[in-house]
């Protein structure tokens, strides 16, 4: 777990606990008020209903079926997520959306590496009422959202095409593909992502 997650969560006044046996999920559900879904290896386009282009080595089984199942019970309890990067691949999936395997193979550009790149926002948006109609981001990432799952609000948008952001707040979700954990030291706009899901927590825990 890279602790730049725990941190931003921390900063923002949460109190991060980390899935750390599985066997204890409905205990972690149990107690957590919120779900924040992190960043990690690609998600088995098994889950998804495709066929692998890569070797089986380059997925987390175990890890897909905790956090497939964790992402569904926070969803039925109606408890806030926040989602980022492999994260935001897996709610999408959990509800039915598809991935792209591989966004080079799809449209030739590069996502990978710490590209810093710009990032349109749709008006009206969580996302755009912190920032703007565009912002840098940092990408980590050779997979993405092709089509998003059933009540996705798509919210921010790459100039190739690639889906960066999505909100569905009838579902208490929001997700972004770039990696706000690593910016919130050196960029503290990026922080209102992890005060957001802490604000929605505790508005959960005292309903």
């Amino acid at each position: 777990m890279n602790c730049n997650y725990l941190q931003g969560v921390a900063q923002a006044g949460g109190l991060p606990v980390v899935v750390a046996e599985p066997s204890c999920l409905k205990e972690y559900i149990q107690i957590a008020d919120g779900l924040l879904l992190t960043g990690g290896v690609d998600i088995d386009p098994h889950c998804y209903g495709q066929s692998p282009i890569d070797p089986p080595e380059h997925y987390d089984q175990p890890r897909d079926d905790v956090e497939l199942e964790l992402a569904k019970e926070f969803i039925q309890l109606g408890k806030p997520i926040l989602a980022i990067c492999r994260g935001f691949q897996m709610i999408n999936v959990a509800l039915g959306g598809v991935l792209l395997q591989d966004i080079p193979t799809w449209c030739g550009a590069d996502h990978s590496g710490g590209l810093r790149h710009s990032v349109e926002l749709i008006p009206g948006s969580k996302l755009s009422s912190w920032f703007g109609t565009e912002i840098e981001v940092n990408s980590y990432h050779h997979q993405a959202v092709r089509t998003p799952a059933p009540g996705f609000t798509v919210t921010a948008r790459a100039a190739d095409g690639v889906i960066e952001g999505v909100e569905d707040p009838e579902r208490n979700l929001y997700a972004v593909q770039w990696h706000p954990e690593d910016l919130v030291e050196s960029h503290p706009r990026f922080r209102p992502l992890f005060r957001h899901l802490v604000e929605r927590a505790e508005q959960y825990a005292g309903r």
